[in-house]
């Protein structure tokens, strides 16, 4: 974590410091009051709801020593380091850059419409078996999530894995500026955040920024299966430094996929390397064996050996609900629910077809972001639906409502049911909890459909 006194920290930010004790060394970081090491610095945000402002008393009670302040904000306490700044969230920002420009690690950045997640957890449990190796923690990958993983590593870290997400044109080239990577990873590109964009070929220039932050000298990864990928990587003004390596099942790839096969404890994979024997990876889904190829070209450039990496993959620890399998009584639970679009609805659908239940229920939610193409994509997943064994479809939401129209009109399911709130859907499935079920839960990260999980199995344990 960063390293630096008070007075320093308001020096760097050009900042006015009042308060006392301002030769103090800042021992840790904090945007939540209640997350605190003593001696750390607060740094309220202002969201559109919540103001982290409000909660001063609380940090302080924690033990921090000094804090961020925005001017504009009345009553700074008085008993603690103050530094007065025109916005906490770009103070946030600079302060990370200070901090990443010290660290010695070698940095690896990912990004991605799907699988950014999964790839930086595969990614970091490889560096570890070699590196003292850190990562981006649950989904902080916004403009203050990713300066925040940033001020969160030890000045002793030796490499880390951080995840860069977006909405809108120009924030992965603002973020891969700030964390400069040295490896920088495009998992794929698809229609996610189309409403701030009028295009897929834009969304697609937009991940492309990440190229923009990467150290001279460095590697650029990416799915080489994508056309479109291909064809604006050509479009694309790259560092003549920076080299370019592939992933894929084409065989024109640096690393391409030879064998695949997956069961509930996992996939078994063979790639194009000759170094590797087959390898076995305690995840679930043909899309993550791509993933692995993604960490594999990482490790490879860091130095690390075949059989490190074998035995990285063997210990990866993944990030909540995705893929989660929970096992109540003879019901089984997919509980995916931290995003939904068509590909990874389709992805869940692969793993959900290992389970060989009696009675096979979806619950799909609302998949948010779409415009005026909402109401097709719903009804094209719903028609996608006939591809799958499922013996009961339940949506949840105005936009699923489209999703149990596309199953009506094309799919063989046998029961349709459509609810309103998820709290409705979870009393409905209640009654599946003693059966030989297996029940897939896939929504919008907006949707909170993890309730339902939540609530079944506190029901099952009653």
């Amino acid at each position: 974590m960063i390293n630096i006194r008070i007075k320093e920290a308001a020096e760097l930010l050009n900042a006015q410091c009042t308060g006392s004790d301002i030769d103090k060394y800042i021992k840790g970081i904090s945007i939540d009051s209640r997350k605190l090491s003593k001696g750390s610095l607060f740094i309220p945000i202002k969201g559109n709801t919540v103001n982290g402002h409000s909660f001063i008393r609380d940090a302080v009670k924690n033990g921090v020593i000094a804090t961020l302040w925005n001017k504009d904000e009345p009553n700074p306490p008085d008993d603690i380091a103050v530094i007065l700044v025109d916005d906490t969230v770009k103070g946030l920002q600079e302060l990370s850059r200070y901090h990443r420009n010290k660290l010695k690690a070698k940095i690896v950045g990912v990004t991605g419409s799907n699988g950014k997640t999964s790839t930086k957890d595969i990614t970091a449990a490889v560096l570890s078996q070699k590196y003292k190796t850190q990562k981006t923690m649950g989904n902080y990958n916004t403009e203050i999530g990713v300066p925040y993983t940033l001020l969160s590593l030890d000045e002793d870290c030796e490499a880390a894995v951080i995840e860069m997400g977006m909405e809108r044109k120009g924030e992965i080239e603002f973020l891969t500026n700030l964390v400069q990577p040295d490896i920088g990873i495009i998992t794929s590109v698809g229609l996610v955040h189309i409403d701030n964009f009028p295009s897929i070929e834009e969304i697609a220039k937009a991940k492309l920024e990440i190229v923009s932050g990467i150290k001279d000298g460095g590697l650029f990864i990416y799915f080489g299966d994508d056309k479109l990928i291909e064809e604006i990587v050509r479009g694309t003004e790259i560092k003549e430094s920076i080299r370019k390596q592939t992933f894929g099942l084409n065989k024109n790839n640096t690393i391409w996929l030879k064998e695949f096969k997956q069961g509930l404890d996992g996939i078994e994979i063979k790639v194009s390397d000759e170094n590797f024997d087959e390898l076995h990876i305690d995840i679930l889904g043909k899309h993550q064996a791509l993933n692995t190829m993604a960490a594999i070209l990482s490790a490879q450039e860091l130095g690390m050996s075949s059989e490190e990496i074998r035995l990285g993959l063997l210990k990866i620890e993944k990030t909540g609900l995705r893929n989660e399998v929970i096992n109540i009584n003879n019901c089984n639970i997919l509980n995916d629910c931290y995003k939904s679009n068509p590909v990874s609805i389709n992805a869940a659908l692969d793993i959900f077809e290992l389970f060989k239940s009696k009675k096979k229920v979806t619950v799909l939610g609302d998949m948010l972001g779409y415009r005026e193409m909402s109401h097709d994509m719903h009804y094209n997943v719903g028609k996608d639906l006939s591809k799958h064994h499922i013996d009961e479809l339940i949506t949840i939401g105005e936009e699923a409502k489209y999703i149990a129209k596309g199953a009506r009109d094309n799919a063989n399911i046998n029961n349709i049911v459509e609810f309103d709130t998820k709290e409705e859907a979870a009393v409905y499935l209640k009654k599946y909890l003693n059966e030989d079920c297996t029940i897939l839960v896939k929504g919008s990260r907006f949707l909170q459909l993890e309730y339902i999980a939540n609530k079944l199995k506190e029901w099952g344990n009653e």
